[in-house]
């Protein structure tokens, strides 16, 4: 394998993932940007012989105030993580470093995907995708016959 072959789909992913991108901007989507400027939850993507797995660190959140969605090959995990902070006049903060605010994930999925079979779970703040893995095509290749007519 040359190293345009191995790099090739790498780079077919991105320019899919920007095509999807510039069309959810310019269609119809109310907030067009889908990576948030401030608040991005962490994630992790891992696979095994039967599925992919995405989970997100969702600390403070209920599973009520998370959305996943899967569209047009796509998997989007969004919600919302409200501002606890409370003012009174008896107290006052002095360091605020934990992040709120509408957040969004989007992920292009390979074709071996089944979507039909996309079920997620939400345990102790961590939602988790599971993706079944479809089954392979048997028909890899085959000769087309060519009817004259």
């Amino acid at each position: 394998m040359t190293k345009l072959t191995t790099t090739l789909p790498l780079v077919t992913r991105e320019i899919d993932d920007m095509h999807n991108r510039l069309r959810r901007y310019f269609n119809e989507e109310k907030f067009p940007f889908t990576e948030p400027v401030g608040w991005m939850p962490a994630v992790e993507i891992t696979e095994n012989k039967d599925e992919l797995l995405v989970s997100a660190e969702l600390p403070g959140i209920k599973p009520e105030e998370v959305e996943v969605l899967f569209e047009d090959g796509m998997l989007i995990l969004r919600g919302e993580k409200r501002d606890e902070r409370v003012e009174k006049s008896d107290k006052r903060f002095h360091l605020w470093e934990r992040a709120y605010g509408s957040f969004q994930r989007s992920f292009l999925l390979p074709q071996t995907i089944d979507p039909s079979k996309i079920v997620a779970e939400f345990k102790s703040g961590v939602p988790t995708v599971h993706m079944p893995k479809a089954a392979p095509s048997k028909a890899n290749g085959h000769k087309i016959p060519i009817k004259a007519s």
